[in-house]
């Protein structure tokens, strides 16, 4: 990974207006909490925290069609990416700790694959492919959104919509380790977590553990098990 990628700014967006369910405001405490910051740092990332982001309320937010709280959603969406810009010139990785996915800007045209195309193909290959969809032609810098509601709920549980089949952990962490060896990671969102739906402390940490192990592996931590490449394990240490 590139130096720009090991020098990393991570934002709080305590947000929960786009979606009827409380609690994922949350989000960004429990991943404080649960050590996220110090753990860049052990994988000697240079980590500027620029804090927990404040959202008013838009009163009289009426909502537009199936859209809850439209004008806060759109406030707090031109917020966020403020700040992201401000942390993306200052040559550093943005890290949105969410929060509603709501306030993460989306984009048309997006390549996707169902999970019956990820039983098929199996994660090596979506992968494959979805890199060479959004790189092959040129080298981009890359932001991954990452909804930890897309994976199982037996890893996840504490998350709005959890839907049983979702990806595995292997599967996630293997997603965000192909995305940093690609060495073009400009940001991360890790969204969705939301302590208030866990149904035991247990399920609680268990989510926050994912969505933290999740976070790492974009910055080169490996899986135990995984070997370094440059290293000789078959000769004896001096």
């Amino acid at each position: 990974m590139s130096a720009k990628s090991k020098s990393v700014g991570v934002i709080g967006a305590p947000f929960s207006k786009g979606q009827p369910r409380g609690g994922v405001e949350k989000g960004p405490s429990a991943l404080r909490k649960a050590g996220l910051l110090e753990k860049l740092q052990e994988q000697e990332c240079d980590v500027k925290d620029y804090g927990d982001l404040s959202f008013a309320d838009v009163p009289n937010d009426i909502p537009f069609g199936i859209v809850k709280n439209p004008r806060t959603v759109g406030k707090a969406t031109e917020e966020l990416a403020s700040v992201v810009a401000e942390v993306q010139k200052s040559g550093r990785v943005s890290v949105v700790m969410g929060g509603d996915h709501s306030c993460i800007l989306k984009t048309l045209g997006i390549k996707y694959f169902s999970m019956t195309e990820v039983d098929r193909l199996g994660i090596g290959k979506v992968m494959e492919d979805a890199l060479a969809h959004l790189l092959g032609r040129k080298k981009r810098p890359i932001h991954l959104s990452f909804d930890v509601d897309g994976l199982d709920p037996s890893i996840t549980p504490a998350t709005g919509t959890p839907v049983v089949g979702g990806l595995s952990h292997r599967e996630g962490i293997y997603i965000t380790e192909e995305i940093y060896k690609t060495g073009l990671l400009s940001g991360l969102d890790i969204m969705e977590v939301n302590p208030v739906l866990g149904k035991t402390p247990e399920e609680v940490t268990r989510t926050v553990n994912t969505a933290v192990a999740v976070t790492l592996a974009c910055f080169g931590v490996a899986r135990e098990g995984n070997h370094d490449p440059k290293k000789d394990y078959l000769s004896p240490p001096k």
